[in-house]
C-alpha cells in the first residue's frame, strides 16, 4: 500500500516489522506489531497490590459479619478449620467474580486497572487468563498459608522487584512482567 492524500496532506502506511525477540523495552502487539513498552514502575505496583488488597479486606470483612467469623474473632475464639476453607473459597470467588474479566481481557486487576499498569506475557500479550489465575496469583496464595515457609516465600517474591527486571517471583513462575499500559 502507497501513500494517501487526505486534504493535502501524504499519509504514509506506518511499516512495523514482526519481530520474535523481545527485550524489556519491545513488545508484540495483539495485531503482530513490534511496539516499545514500559516496564511499570515499582511505586505503580505497589500502589496497584494495595488498591487490590483494600478491596480483599472490604471483602474479607463482610464474608466475615456474614459467616459468623466475625463474632468469633471479637471474642477471641479460633477459627474453625470448616470456616477457614469458607472464607478463603469466598475470596478466591470475589477475586474471580471482580477481576476475571480485566485480567482476560486487558491484563489487568481492578488496581493495576487504575495505576495504568498491565500483566503481559514475555512477548508483550496479554496471557491466558488460566496463567495468570494457577500460575500468577494461586501458588503464592496457597505457600503464604504455611506460617514461617509463607512468609519467607512472600518476602522473596516482594524483594525480587528490586532486580533491574522488576519481576517477582510470582512473574518468574508465570512467564510474564507488568507494564505500563
Amino acid at each position: 500500500m502507497g501513500p494517501r492524500r487526505l486534504s493535502g496532506v501524504v499519509v504514509r502506511p506506518l511499516n512495523f516489522t514482526v519481530r520474535r525477540t523481545v527485550t524489556d523495552t519491545l513488545s508484540m502487539s495483539p495485531d503482530g506489531r513490534v511496539a516499545p513498552v514500559e516496564l511499570a514502575g515499582r511505586a505503580e505496583r505497589l500502589a496497584a497490590v494495595s488498591i487490590d488488597a483494600l478491596i480483599a479486606i472490604i471483602l474479607a470483612v463482610a464474608v466475615q459479619a456474614f459467616s459468623g467469623g466475625l463474632e468469633l474473632l471479637l471474642k477471641g475464639h479460633a477459627l474453625t478449620p470448616q470456616l477457614l476453607l469458607y472464607q478463603a473459597l469466598c475470596g478466591w470467588g470475589s477475586f474471580l467474580a471482580i477481576n476475571s474479566y480485566f485480567l482476560h481481557k486487558r491484563g489487568q486487576t481492578i488496581g493495576k486497572y487504575f495505576l495504568g499498569v498491565r500483566i503481559v506475557d514475555l512477548q508483550g500479550s496479554i496471557p491466558a487468563l488460566w496463567r495468570i489465575i494457577l500460575l500468577r496469583y494461586l501458588p503464592f496464595s496457597i505457600v503464604t498459608q504455611f506460617g514461617l515457609l509463607g512468609a519467607l516465600v512472600e518476602t522473596l517474591d516482594s524483594l525480587l522487584i528490586f532486580r533491574k527486571s522488576r519481576r517477582c517471583l510470582h512473574d518468574i513462575v508465570a512467564g510474564t512482567r507488568v507494564v505500563r499500559a
